[in-house]
């Protein structure tokens, strides 16, 4: 490097004053912070040669990994005696090189205790981090004119590869629309295990064992799991259809005969109408000669055949506490993500781990194949992050953010609040016609972008973003992941339902209510008046620099957009959309650097972080955590005066599935509580309508969502970006604002619906 460089920074936003030279020009690691700077530097006096700052490394041969030396001491020596200067938040021409600085001991552990201290104040963020970044390009600006040298013009050639990409996303959005898809997920390729019969059905140990992997003899204290999947069949007024499930232990008498003897007798059913019901108990071992062999007898109580599949399996005593080891494992995931010992990411894969661990316990040391244990994962939420982040890679190196960032400001008029009210209003309407998790990546970057430029924390507006597309995913069927599982789950609720039911409340009441609160509890970081902007010179300083890659991304984004608004049109998964398009994106920018743009763009710790918890959280699903709050819900239903069943049926569906979703993640819990709503609508269709039972479902699925910061993945890809750009948002500090946000929301839902469908 050249030795009359002024400046050398490891980032755009975090960059560290070195030495300053003869030459008076600043060489920042980040193009658009170097370009700033030249401008102020271009005619400065030169200056006189200084040490350089204790703690700096001093490789200035190195441009691609320049960070500060490590030193074996204490964090806050560290963070007191590196004496840098942050110049994103200090403006450049009131940059000065201080005296190293001497400290007490007893500051230094005062300060060392309010930094120990400082994660468990929900309104107290963390320091920014210093990051390690790679210098993109090599800008030179010497008192140059930006708009000439540092910009890329599109060319013809350009042009054509636009239009050629348009006509292939075009072709792509006629098939999505044409190609007709099965949603029947009964036709799953991966079955259903167990062995199929019609009644009466006559088991033995040979032909037809019910028993998985004919473990059909016992010890005293074991538990069968019996589950049953009993195939639809026409209702027919005044028969019920039961299967009565006999377990029968083959004795042998003293001439050798077999002789049958029943020893546990349970019921299942009846058979929905329409859709495969599926019926599981678990029956503790405890009557004699347990470990003779078992077979397994089905008869109808009514007579008529029943069609079904079942299957028994051996599970050891610890079976019958598995629902509190699933809550200890969850609840211990939470403590660890909440003291921050480890990374979450880290803290969700051991979960998993530990959780899988008990599994294949509790089922006698029989583990799952890698196969099974990746069919828990929600392939769809990966896929979609995994295309959005190409795609936003790419447009976040062409300025746009930049540029828009500026626009915002613009429009803000000087007023902290006032922007706070823009772009938590934009995310709200966007996040009803786009799912929440795409808003908030494409949103996210502008945000930071924006607050770098005003010189504050952008944490409290990422917070408030992301709690609003929760709520404003709330309103259309395709906003949210819940609301999509219940549009196709229902056939009686449609697009238009969503619209005309939940729409309403959500942006007449919820969003301006949630608004006024967040406002009012960032209150001590809105109250300062916004720095005075030069838009006019910001214009100039942040353009877009790369017009042909903002044409190639730009165009991907635009159609991938197109495809998301005309799902109710083609029902094709979104992560294939997502994919298909970053793809073809990459193929146009990026064609001989994939592993460049997939190092770059793709947060593989927020990937890696979702992945553990969906296994997690699948894993206490099949352990039978979701199951029982679900069957505690409808048990509390039925046994309310039919008179006080509508208006307490939602009232507990909104309040357990707001604080469920809050800790679970929405999705398998919405899955889960699916098959209790109808199987309620349809034993009280006069009293429980199905609609109103999906409303409550919806709502308190959704803002349920803004409870943890677990609790949607918006939340937990928000605070991805906000991490690798420095800024941290713990556990704390999304649980304050956002549990009071759950609390305020819910409420307002719960009023609503009593007011429209219990009370009118």
């Amino acid at each position: 490097m050249d030795d009359k460089e002024d400046f050398l920074g490891g980032s755009p936003n975090n960059s560290y004053v070195n030495n300053v030279g003869r030459g008076g020009r600043a060489n920042m690691m980040g193009s658009i912070v170097r370009q700033r700077l030249s401008r102020r530097y271009a005619s400065a006096p030169m200056a006189q040669p200084q040490q350089p700052l204790p703690g700096v490394q001093e490789d200035f041969h190195d441009e691609m990994d320049i960070v500060p030396k490590k030193k074996k001491k204490t964090l806050m020596q560290s963070i007191v005696q590196r004496k840098t200067i942050a110049l994103d938040l200090v403006d450049v021409d009131e940059a000065s090189i201080h005296d190293d600085l001497d400290i007490s001991k007893h500051q230094l552990k005062t300060l060392e205790s309010n930094a120990a201290q400082e994660k468990f104040f929900p309104l107290r963020f963390a320091k920014k981090k210093h990051l390690k970044t790679v210098q993109t390009g090599d800008h030179e600006s010497g008192g140059h004119d930006f708009a000439t040298e540092g910009i890329k013009v599109a060319t013809r050639k350009d042009y054509i590869k636009t239009c050629i990409l348009a006509l292939i996303l075009s072709c792509f959005v006629g098939v999505c629309c044409g190609w007709k898809t099965h949603e029947e997920s009964d036709n799953s390729v991966y079955g259903i295990v167990g062995t199929a019969c019609v009644t009466k059905c006559l088991g033995d140990s040979e032909f037809r064992n019910f028993f998985l992997g004919k473990e059909d003899h016992f010890e005293s204290g074991d538990v069968i799991k019996l589950s049953m999947q009993m195939d639809p069949r026409p209702y027919i007024e005044g028969v019920e259809d039961m299967a009565r499930v006999e377990i029968l232990r083959l004795d042998t008498d003293s001439l050798g005969a077999i002789e049958p003897t029943l020893v546990h007798t349970t019921y299942f059913g009846p058979p929905d109408n329409s859709h495969r019901e599926k019926f599981k108990e678990k029956v503790v071992v405890d009557w004699e000669t347990p470990e003779n062999h078992h077979i397994i007898n089905v008869y109808s109580e009514s007579g008529n055949p029943i069609s079904f599949t079942m299957y028994a399996q051996k599970q050891n005593p610890l079976s019958d506490k598995s629902v509190l080891i699933a809550a200890l494992v969850m609840g211990g995931v939470y403590v660890f993500i909440l003291l921050e010992v480890l990374h979450r990411t880290l803290v969700s894969i051991f979960g998993s781990m530990i959780a899988l661990f008990f599994y294949f316990v509790i089922h006698n040391g029989e583990t799952e194949s890698i196969k099974v244990v990746m069919l828990h994962q929600e392939w769809s939420t990966l896929g979609l992050l995994f295309g959005m982040m190409i795609i936003i890679g790419e447009l976040s190196h062409t300025g746009v953010f930049e540029w828009l960032a500026v626009r915002i400001l613009e429009r803000s008029k000087g007023s902290l609040t006032r922007l706070m009210l823009l772009l938590c209003l934009l995310t709200a309407v966007s996040s009803a016609f786009l799912d929440n998790v795409t808003t908030m990546l494409l949103i996210a970057p502008v945000t930071i972008d924006m607050c770098t430029i005003l010189e504050v924390d952008p944490r409290p507006f990422l917070i408030s973003e992301v709690i609003l597309s929760n709520v404003g995913g709330t309103a259309t069927l395709i906003g949210d992941p819940p609301n999509i599982i219940i549009g196709s789950s229902f056939k009686e609720v449609g697009f238009t339902d969503f619209i005309v039911n939940i729409m309403p409340c959500i942006f007449l009441i919820a969003v301006p209510a949630s608004l006024g609160f967040l406002i009012w509890i960032y209150s001590s970081y809105l109250k300062e008046d916004m720095r005075k902007l030069d838009i006019e010179k910001l214009k100039e300083t942040y353009p877009i620099y790369d017009v042909p890659k903002l044409y190639i991304a730009g165009t991907s984004t635009a159609f991938l957009i197109l495809l998301f608004f005309l799902h109710p049109v083609h029902h094709k998964d979104t992560a294939w959309l997502a994919l298909i398009c970053a793809f073809l994106c990459m193929s146009f920018t990026n064609p001989h650097d994939v592993h460049e743009s997939l190092k770059t763009h793709v947060e593989w710790d927020s990937l890696l972080f979702f992945a553990g918890l969906f296994v997690l959280v699948e894993v206490c699903a099949s352990l039978g955590l979701l199951e029982a709050i679900g069957g505690v819900l409808a048990e509390l239903i039925n046994q309310q005066d039919e008179a006080k069943q509508l208006p307490f049926a939602i009232t507990i569906l909104l309040w357990v599935s707001s604080i469920t979703s809050a800790f679970l993640d929405n999705i398998p819990y919405t899955t889960t509580m699916i098959p209790v709503v109808r199987i309620l609508a349809d034993e009280l269709p006069e009293t429980l309508p199905l609609k109103t039972l999906a409303w409550a479902l919806s709502f308190g699925a959704c803002l349920g969502g803004n409870g943890t910061l677990l609790g949607a993945s918006a939340n937990i890809v928000t605070a991805g970006i906000s991490s690798n750009k420095g800024y941290d948002i713990s556990f704390i500090n999304f649980f304050y604002p956002g549990m009071l946000v759950t609390i305020l929301t819910v409420a307002i839902a719960n009023l609503y619906m009593a007011v429209v469908y219990v009370w009118v």
